[in-house]
């Protein structure tokens, strides 16, 4: 009994000092607007030449924010635009390095499931923060680069 207010001046100086050290840290989180201008320059891009394909946009976690299906996209299309904005979320970079890096030899990239080794695929960042990814696929993987990289540039346009 002569302990209890030992213990109980401990513990108040214990639960102090844990609370004082907690500081709420922000980061930045990609918005459904954000999202969605992002895939309106994609789908301008995709348009502008004349081809069907698919636009998604992916939090940080790879988690689907917006998925779109143009008219002629086929079901690859469908396919790999997540799977390629799950790869630059994951991975943080664009997908087209992977496709270099393998052509220079470095095959073991292959070996990782989230690797996905074509173009159209780029992270989006907020304040140096990846906060999610867009992927596009159309028939050409050209068009799939540049639809990509401007819809990631319009993420800090407006």
């Amino acid at each position: 009994m002569k302990y209890l207010p030992l213990i109980i001046v401990s513990l108040g100086i214990v639960s102090s000092s844990v609370f004082a050290a907690t500081t709420a840290t922000r980061q930045p989180v990609l918005t459904y607007a954000q999202s969605r201008q992002v895939a309106n320059k994609a789908e301008n891009i995709i348009k502008g030449h004349h081809l069907g394909g698919v636009i998604a946009i992916v939090d940080n976690a790879g988690l689907p924010v917006i998925i779109e299906r143009l008219d002629g996209a086929t079901l690859a299309n469908s396919e790999l635009a997540p799977k390629k904005a799950h790869s630059a979320a994951a991975l943080g970079v664009s997908t087209a390095t992977f496709q270099q890096k393998i052509a220079a030899g470095n095959v073991g990239l292959l070996g990782n499931p989230a690797v996905v080794p074509l173009p159209g695929g780029e992270p989006l960042s907020l304040d140096g923060v990846i906060v999610g990814a867009v992927g596009v696929s159309s028939p050409d993987g050209n068009v799939d680069s540049e639809a990509s990289k401007a819809a990631a540039a319009a993420l800090h346009a407006g």
